[in-house]
């Protein structure tokens, strides 16, 4: 009981207790001012962060909306250019234009303006120059009925020609140019192709088809390939010529039996800006004359026949 009395008891006192109330005060306090600040600091970093992304998103929007303005400008130019060549299509000029679609009496006298300012021109597109040189076809269908009186001998028939249009009064041969000219023989069923050079004194331009027939249908193309000019009968080749000279082109109208014409029918006369193949033109001896009447001075009831009758020529060449 003594040792106990002995021993000396130290209870804290009530400044050591209200010491240690205020520093747990002061350590709360810190603690809570230390997260108060992290939290600002968050919430400042996450409003940053969600500018960055709403700039990255506008400037996204401005590269869509460019990107959306050019793909429809290209849509529209492709549009343009279809309508276009749409338009050029059904609208402009043929690259290779029929001159006449069907047939027409030989002695009917006609002139295809090339002036584009004329209601009724056929406007010809010039040569489609190659590395060869120039190159371009004339097809058409002939029925020649009979030789003509022409007594003097020495006037030939005119069929077609593309120049200016003055043709001598002896001959009846277009005098200026004839690119090509294709005229009947006087009183001989020999048919004349003339095709005039830029040397008007060059007299190497003619082929002659001989014996062509009468009261037959037959076709013929002319073909140039640079200086060759060949002439084709019912798709087989008759006569050949090499001109000196290239070939003179013009711009001048299109003449069809001029001064009296032909007595017979010419059909389908066409233009083609290239030296066509001869599968190309035997293709269009397979589909015959177009005997569709477009001459109002031709009596539609007049049987010129089919090419299927007997009376298609093609026996000869």
């Amino acid at each position: 009981m003594d040792r106990f009395r002995d021993t000396e008891v130290n209870l804290p006192t009530r400044e050591d207790v209200g010491n240690a109330m205020d520093s747990l005060g002061n350590t709360v306090n810190e603690t809570r001012e230390q997260l108060s600040n992290q939290l600002d600091e968050f919430s400042k970093q996450a409003a940053v962060g969600a500018g960055a992304t709403m700039g990255f998103l506008d400037s996204n929007n401005i590269f869509a909306r460019f990107a959306f303005i050019i793909l429809v400008l290209i849509l529209f130019l492709v549009i343009l250019n279809v309508g276009i060549l749409l338009l050029n299509r059904f609208l402009g000029p043929q690259d290779n234009p029929y001159l006449i679609r069907g047939m027409v009496d030989g002695t009917s006298q006609q002139v295809i303006p090339q002036d584009t300012n004329s209601s009724n021109a056929v406007p010809i597109y010039r040569s489609n120059n190659q590395k060869e040189g120039a190159e371009f076809t004339w097809s058409f269908w002939l029925y020649i009925s009979d030789l003509g009186n022409d007594t003097t001998g020495e006037k030939f028939q005119h069929i077609f020609s593309k120049g200016d249009g003055y043709f001598d009064e002896t001959t009846n041969i277009a005098s200026v140019n004839n690119s090509p000219g294709v005229y009947l023989e006087p009183g001989v069923n020999n048919l004349h192709i003339l095709m005039d050079t830029v040397d008007y004194t060059d007299t190497n331009n003619t082929i002659v088809i001989e014996n062509v027939p009468l009261n037959k249908w037959f076709h013929v193309a002319i073909r140039l390939e640079n200086k060759v000019v060949d002439a084709y009968v019912n798709g087989v080749i008759s006569n050949r010529i090499v001109l000196n000279n290239v070939v003179k082109q013009n711009y001048h109208d299109v003449h069809i039996s001029k001064n009296g014409g032909f007595n017979g029918k010419l059909s389908n006369l066409r233009y083609y800006r290239e030296a066509l193949t001869v599968f190309e033109i035997n293709s269009i001896v397979k589909n015959g004359p177009n005997l569709s009447v477009v001459d109002v001075n031709l009596n539609a009831t007049t049987n010129y026949y089919s090419y299927l009758s007997n009376s298609w020529y093609a026996s000869k060449y």
